[in-house]
């Protein structure tokens, strides 16, 4: 294409794993020529080199919800049902590269 690639944005940290083994195979620097992002804020965004920039959810609140909810409704208890609304959180590290 004739358009660069600028950045990369996977479905979660472990996927960022692989996409910057396969950068790094193709000699491709993170985050001097590609910015890497992630999604989740695994244990592993701290341990990569570099470290990654990703987005923190809160997974466990949000799966204990869900569950609670299941359990509501499998009660037929319909009144105690109410929206959520769940923030991710960016957070830094050093695999994205601030270009002007």
């Amino acid at each position: 294409m004739n358009s660069p690639v600028t950045a990369v944005v996977c479905y979660n940290d472990y996927v960022v794993a692989g996409a910057l083994t396969a950068l790094e195979t193709h000699h491709i620097s993170v985050p001097n020529d590609i910015s890497l992002m992630g999604f989740d804020n695994g244990l592993i965004a701290k341990y990569l080199h570099p470290k990654l920039s990703t987005m923190h959810y809160p997974i466990q609140t949000m799966a204990e919800q869900a569950a609670a909810l299941s359990l509501a409704l499998a009660k037929g208890n319909n009144s105690d049902i109410k929206g959520k609304v769940f923030e991710a959180i960016l957070v830094e590290r050093l695999s994205v590269t601030k270009r002007a």
